[in-house]
């Protein structure tokens, strides 16, 4: 009789986590739902009316008037540049500097690694950063979104840690068939790697792509302007140079009923819809990367 009460209570309260899992899933994807379903919707009719799942008066033309727009697909091909570019790059850097450090015969490595951790708990702060960019002469320069981000210490910690768990004889097999470090690095390392080397360049990605903050500071040139911070610009204020641009796009070429929100909201999922579109390609890697981390600590 006890065994089956507490079989009773087991469901029940597996029920319950089910629905509250369903509960905070939903509440999560309404947001991108309704987004979805607005951009969709004919500016002037969903307005007026409440839109909740469905779109009022399906349509395609706030989507037209934003690919139409030079200065939001300019800001697109910025943004796109930027997330490939900026990902190689810190890849490239990142691992040379994990592999480097994971080899115990590396005279000095216990002196260097100070130089890496404590940058992680310490910073100069926005202003020192400022001044860098600026003496750099990085103002108004498409390297502002590659060269800052080049290089991340967490990140290189984690695949050193990754890189020091290969094993030994895989290496020593290399090397006594002639191969050197570059070999060893990219034919049994990176390969062994894959996970790890996944999740950081899902999070690389993620942070070039949805990066703002760096255009706001160091960019006032229209050409150069990321996709995410003409989208805040959007949002922030309807009657700003970009809105208006759009809205006059829109009229010449006789794409009626857009409205500013609506614009808003084609835009948002123009800015969305590509990293969503990405991390299918990465999730078996990066679910792996995040359980291997889990068991070996």
């Amino acid at each position: 009789m006890r065994s089956y009460s507490a079989s009773v209570e087991g469901r029940s309260l597996r029920a319950v986590i089910a629905v509250l899992l369903v509960g905070l899933a939903a509440l999560t994807v309404y947001p991108f739902v309704y987004v979805l379903a607005y951009s969709l919707s004919d500016g002037i009719t969903a307005s007026a009316r409440n839109i909740t799942v469905y779109p009022v008066d399906p349509t395609l033309r706030n989507y037209h008037a934003v690919l139409l727009n030079n200065g939001i697909m300019q800001a697109f091909f910025i943004s796109v540049s930027r997330t490939v570019i900026g990902s190689s790059l810190h890849l490239v850097v990142t691992c040379l500097c994990a592999y480097t450090l994971s080899k115990r015969y590396l005279v000095g490595r216990k002196f260097l690694m100070p130089f890496f951790i404590i940058p992680m708990y310490f910073s100069g702060g926005l202003l020192p950063f400022y001044v860098v960019i600026t003496r750099l002469g990085l103002h108004n320069n498409f390297l502002v979104y590659i060269l800052p981000l080049a290089f991340n210490s967490y990140h290189m910690l984690i695949l050193r840690v990754f890189f020091a768990q290969v094993p030994a004889e895989l290496e020593e097999s290399a090397r006594l068939d002639g191969a050197g470090d570059s070999r060893i690095l990219l034919q049994i390392v990176l390969p062994t790697s894959l996970p790890v080397i996944a999740t950081i360049l899902l999070f690389i990605g993620v942070l070039h792509w949805n990066s703002w903050l760096d255009t706001l500071l160091f960019v006032t040139s229209r050409e150069l302007v990321t996709l995410q911070a003409l989208l805040q610009r959007i949002i922030l204020e309807s009657q700003t140079r970009d809105m208006i641009d759009i809205m006059r796009m829109a009229q010449a070429s006789q794409t009626t009923n857009v409205t500013p929100e609506s614009i808003k909201m084609a835009t948002l999922m123009v800015a969305t819809v590509p990293i969503i579109l990405a991390y299918p390609f990465l999730q078996r890697y990066f679910v792996k990367g995040l359980m291997i981390g889990a068991v070996k600590g």
